[in-house]
């Protein structure tokens, strides 16, 4: 039995798809999306998220810490509010387009559907 060969070079991209596959992986979290369509465009202070997203101060402050050490949002403390913001447009872009290709096939969902087609329209 002869073994298959892998092509030569494609072991030395193991450190790219190993952080390109951690990229993708913060869009594993519907509360990661919920916050980023939060602040895609604009920036809000994490009560704000937390008000926007019903999820707990906890939860929100743990996820845009990730988001954070990612690169994908940036941080802005001014008195006792801290403001998010996203920095990094291709990651909103990706899961935008993402959100909107998943969307479009929800027909049970259609208001929900309208409601994200509509958001991405406007941006």
């Amino acid at each position: 039995m002869k073994r298959r060969q892998v092509p030569r070079g494609i072991d030395e991209l193991d450190d790219v798809f190993a952080a390109v596959a951690k990229y993708f992986g913060l869009l594993s979290e519907p509360t990661r999306l919920k916050i980023l369509h939060t602040i895609c465009n604009d920036e809000r202070s994490v009560s704000e998220i937390v008000a926007a997203t019903g999820a707990t101060q906890t939860n929100v402050s743990r996820h845009l810490a990730l988001l954070r050490d990612a690169a994908v949002v940036s941080r802005r403390k001014e008195g006792n509010a801290v403001f998010y913001t996203v920095v990094d447009r291709v990651f909103a872009d990706v899961c935008r387009t993402v959100c909107v290709r998943i969307a479009g096939g929800i027909d049970a969902r259609a208001p929900l559907r309208d409601e994200l087609l509509a958001f991405v329209e406007q941006h």
